[in-house]
């Protein structure tokens, strides 16, 4: 499969400990591509998600994706269903310990781009931080 330019509609809300929610809705272009089994989704990030310098790889398998970032922001999350996986958050500020227990992890992607829905608590340094539901809607350009 051939590298394809497509847009991506990402909506993301996250509930908060005082249970204050919050929704973002990301409309970006980016390029989408597979490689052995797995599909891969990269995009610049925005001043929009206040991380602009940052490029986003999305690696999508069948029960597991993973979103890995870098540039003037340095991580990994990895969703996997009814699992705790823990990486680090490198900013220019400091590193912080970043907790995520996927509730739900729903890809319907092929080769023409797909949907990614993802449920999951997060905590950062053990600390619980927000409930959040994340969508990605891929298509081609």
């Amino acid at each position: 499969m051939e590298k394809k330019n497509v847009l991506i509609n990402i909506k993301g809300l996250q509930k908060d400990a005082e249970n204050e929610s919050e929704n973002v809705e990301l409309l970006t272009e980016g390029t989408f591509y597979k490689e052995k089994e797995k599909y891969y989704l990269v995009y610049k990030e925005t001043e929009v998600t206040g991380m602009e310098g940052t490029t986003t790889t999305v690696e999508i398998e069948n029960q597991k994706v993973a979103i890995i970032r870098n540039g003037v922001v340095n991580n990994q999350l990895l969703f996997i269903p009814n699992k705790k996986t823990t990486s680090y958050y490198n900013t220019q500020f400091g590193s912080l310990t970043v907790s995520v227990i996927s509730s739900n992890v729903k890809v319907d992607v092929g080769d023409e781009g797909g949907n990614l829905d993802i449920s999951y608590r997060m905590d950062i340094n053990d600390e619980f931080a927000n409930e959040s539901s994340l969508s990605i809607n891929i298509k081609e350009a």
